[in-house]
């Protein structure tokens, strides 16, 4: 197995406490048990869906898709129309965003960004 591993420097950890909020941030229980968590981030002119973990044991079951209805939902309350999200290109959930028609707007190497207006 080829693995690269990266030091993880004091500023990268800083940056991931400055830009954390834990009000953002929902934690996804079934039956009582923890199995992810995601953050969804109010920017000026779009929600921006950021940091999406699910439980390796609980992929492929519907919680994206679920998770996907219920962020729709909650902005569909709001004035803003706009939801973006980033995916690296190899991320098996891409399929899940595109079946929900988000778009790819900027291309960024390894990951996409993808957009979709609501």
């Amino acid at each position: 197995m080829d693995l690269t591993l990266i030091k993880i420097r004091r500023t990268t950890w800083q940056e991931f406490h400055k830009d954390f909020n834990p009000e953002e941030t929902k934690i996804i229980l079934k039956n009582n048990r923890r199995i992810g968590y995601y953050a969804l981030k109010n920017k000026s002119d779009h929600y921006y869906i950021d940091n999406v973990q699910i439980s390796p044991s609980m992929k492929g079951k519907g919680i994206g898709t679920h998770i996907l209805k219920l962020i729709e939902k909650q902005v569909l309350k709001t004035k803003t129309k706009v939801i973006k999200l980033e995916v690296f290109k190899d991320n098996p959930a891409k399929k899940l965003y595109e079946r929900f028609n988000y778009k790819l707007i900027k291309d960024k190497k390894t990951s996409i960004l993808m957009e979709k207006k609501i």
